[in-house]
């Protein structure tokens, strides 16, 4: 009986030791993880951003770990959720930096977000990599902390105001959303339309909550424009387009990069057909370059089925980010992260460039117009 107590003394030892060592190099591994750090939307009205932005990034993350890894550590994104709150998105952005100690912000949704985030970059020095949004904040003056990849909102309205101007359309009309990324988007219509020498018909405003959607729809057809200029993301969107449609039938409407998302989409119906969209990554839904294979053979691999504009800038996002990493050695920190993206000089991502230097952070000026089908899709 003795020795039987023994034994089983004995084997609880050993496995208590065991126990002890698997936590252990548990906790190793985790400790040697390059902690990224994420703010986004994944519930509230852009969670149809914010969601296959995230999912898309960890997925390519994920692929890479599955591959060993960068430099032999893994990438762990931390994704917490802001449901397109500037005020909870600077909270997570101080918890992802203290708690989780990231050595960089990526993806952070949102311009109030992103405009927010700047004086925290400033104090902690932490560089905030591949914001989703367009607005000039973040792009102007330089700072050296913030790293682009997509082209900014300015970029894509001048493209959408030049292809009225070689169209001949004069009366056009602007309906922006009452908040900082529909007033950023704004500037860059005013000033894009002042290149052109165009003078906008009639400029109206609407809140986030479409509280006062019959004033906007009002001022449109009011002023009879030709085509109107969408600087809305979400619920505004698609409530202005169904009400206006039912007051005047026929209208071309234009939008950012923002409305590109199939919810988007799908909750237009057919109202949102023949609606012209700025895009500012590949079209992802055909094969046509190695970065979009790649993109949609990994999503796949990672048991992604739908591919996606936003779900691609994710990828893309993650992927340049990884190219940073492996330059900034084995101890990565903002610093070396800085040194190697500026040292990237103009790289192409296997169909997609992207220009990094000392004296510029702005990535990619890549856009181009597609149009909504009547079976939804983006048709170039």
């Amino acid at each position: 009986m003795a020795l039987q107590i023994n034994r089983c003394v004995a084997m609880g030892r050993l496995l208590l030791v065991n126990f002890l060592l698997c936590c252990s190099v548990s906790a190793y591994a985790q400790n040697n993880d390059i902690v990224i750090g994420q703010s986004t939307a994944l519930t509230g009205i852009l969670a149809e951003l914010g969601v296959p932005h995230s999912t898309a990034a960890k997925a390519y993350f994920d692929y890479i770990n599955s591959q060993g890894g960068v430099n032999g550590r893994k990438i762990r994104l931390i994704t917490l959720d802001d449901a397109y709150d500037a005020t909870k998105s600077i909270a997570n952005a101080k918890q992802l930096i203290e708690k989780e100690k990231a050595v960089a912000l990526f993806g952070m949704l949102g311009t109030p977000a992103n405009t927010a985030l700047t004086p925290l970059l400033e104090e902690t020095g932490i560089i905030s990599f591949a914001p989703v949004t367009g607005a000039e904040v973040v792009r102007k003056p330089f700072n050296r902390k913030i790293f682009n990849i997509r082209a900014g909102y300015a970029t894509e309205t001048e493209k959408i105001i030049d292809h009225l101007n070689v169209r001949g359309i004069k009366k056009v009309g602007v309906v922006y959303q009452n908040n900082a990324f529909g007033k950023e988007g704004l500037a860059g219509i005013e000033q894009a339309a002042s290149k052109f020498q165009l003078k906008l018909t009639v400029v109206t405003s609407i809140n986030s909550d479409s509280s006062d959607l019959d004033k906007a729809v009002s001022s449109m057809e009011t002023a009879g424009v030709q085509s109107i200029i969408l600087i809305t993301a979400g619920k505004p969107s698609s409530d202005f387009i169904q009400a206006f449609n039912k007051k005047v039938k026929g209208m071309q409407y234009f939008a950012l990069s923002v409305l590109a998302s199939q919810a988007s989409i799908n909750t237009m119906g057919k109202d949102g057909v023949g609606t012209i969209i700025s895009q500012v990554l590949p079209f992802p839904f055909s094969a046509t370059t190695s970065l979009v294979r790649e993109y949609q053979k990994v999503m796949s691999k990672m048991g992604i089925k739908e591919y996606s504009y936003i779900g691609i800038e994710g990828f893309l996002d993650a992927k340049v980010f990884v190219e940073a990493i492996k330059r900034a050695g084995r101890d990565v920190n903002s610093e070396r992260l800085i040194t190697a993206l500026e040292g990237m000089g103009r790289t192409d991502f296997d169909g997609f460039v992207v220009s990094f230097s000392k004296t510029n952070h702005q990535g990619s000026d890549y856009v181009e117009l597609t149009v909504v089908s009547k079976d939804g899709r983006f048709l170039r």
